[in-house]
């Protein structure tokens, strides 16, 4: 008798998830609130704080210089993610970087330098004052702090980059050593020095592209409909209690609706890997498209509320969204809401 009442609790999730999936009453196609603040910290040339529902998510940027060397192909971004102690309850503190948050890192560095900012070798190079050839570069150290994990850490991280890339700003610097100087110091940027080219000058990173990442859940239902049913941004708390029946897409689209990126976690436990097979004369392979056209319609009906101080001072189409208003340091803000879902902006 006492097994039997070990399985009780197990029978009553079994009976909650066979009446529905999410938690708090949410719709299987409601996708998470957005909302984004730039320049929250004094230090980085450029910050952002992004919130994906309960997910919070702080990035920052440094800058630094490194010699210029034609043949070096060294990434122009280094990406760090990492998770505060605090971020669930399953962390331990002062714990080193997982195998996740490395992967994040890696997937992030190459979003940016690759889809975002295609040419930023270009963008960062430093050079003399009476001369065409580059002798430095700024490399941006790119970390991010997940303050509080509650799911849609890509979606999330990805979106916090884009805005800090896009407020960061700082001084202009030429070098100031003589073209022999320069020639002799080469290989090392600590012998060349420089200097600010103009006070009022700044440099900025032009985004050619803005990528935005969307997390989709598959979760199979029990017989006898034995139906998969896809779940929009999907919590952690959701993502712990379906366990390994469960398997987690992330898209990553571009501002015309394209996929750039796609990749898959427990696609095999649940068999979702053969949806993907085009010979598949199953009616349950229309669960990736359905995906697909989900992701496409919230973003390309989607709007940036620009606020400042409390006020909206522009609404924008996203396909339109170009940069981010505001360098003046005093916490702008953005949210971002499908059409069909308006909110008022606070």
């Amino acid at each position: 008798m006492n097994d039997l009442g070990l399985l009780k609790p197990v029978c009553l999730f079994e009976q909650l998830f066979n009446q529905k999936l999410r938690l708090n009453d949410v719709p299987l196609d409601q996708f998470a609130d957005f909302s984004c603040s730039t320049n929250v910290i004094s230090t980085a040339v450029g910050s952002a704080m992004v919130s994906v529902g309960a997910t919070r998510v702080l990035c920052g940027i440094k800058v630094k210089v490194l010699a210029y060397l034609p043949e070096n192909t060294c990434p122009r971004f280094i990406c760090n993610v990492d998770h505060l102690g605090l971020a669930h309850r399953g962390l331990r503190a002062n714990a080193a970087p997982s195998k996740e948050d490395q992967s994040l890192a890696v997937q992030l560095e190459w979003l940016l330098g690759s889809v975002a900012v295609p040419d930023a070798t270009k963008q960062l190079l430093i050079y003399p004052e009476d001369s065409d050839c580059a002798v430095a570069t700024y490399l941006l150290h790119v970390d991010v702090a997940i303050i509080f994990d509650d799911g849609c850490l890509l979606d999330a991280c990805l979106a916090a980059c884009l805005a800090a890339l896009a407020s960061a700003t700082w001084p202009r610097l030429v070098v100031a050593s003589s073209d022999s100087q320069i020639a002799s110091s080469a290989a090392s940027s600590l012998k060349v020095q420089f200097k600010e080219k103009e006070e009022s000058e700044v440099v900025n990173v032009v985004i050619s592209e803005w990528p935005v990442a969307l997390s989709f859940a598959v979760v199979p239902r029990p017989p006898p409909n034995a139906a998969h049913e896809l779940i929009c941004q999907p919590s952690r708390s959701e993502s712990l209690l379906w366990d390994t029946d469960a398997s987690t897409c992330h898209f990553v689209l571009n501002s015309a609706g394209e996929i750039i990126d796609f990749s898959m976690i427990g696609g095999f436990a649940s068999c979702l890997w053969t949806l993907l097979e085009e010979a598949s004369a199953d009616k349950s392979s229309d669960i990736i498209e359905e995906a697909v056209q989900r992701a496409i319609k919230y973003l390309m009906t989607a709007k940036l509320y620009s606020v400042v101080r409390g006020k909206v001072v522009s609404i924008k189409e996203f396909g339109a969204f170009v940069s981010i208003e505001g360098s003046d340091r005093q916490g702008n803000s953005l949210a971002f809401y499908p059409s069909q879902f308006p909110r008022a902006a606070s």
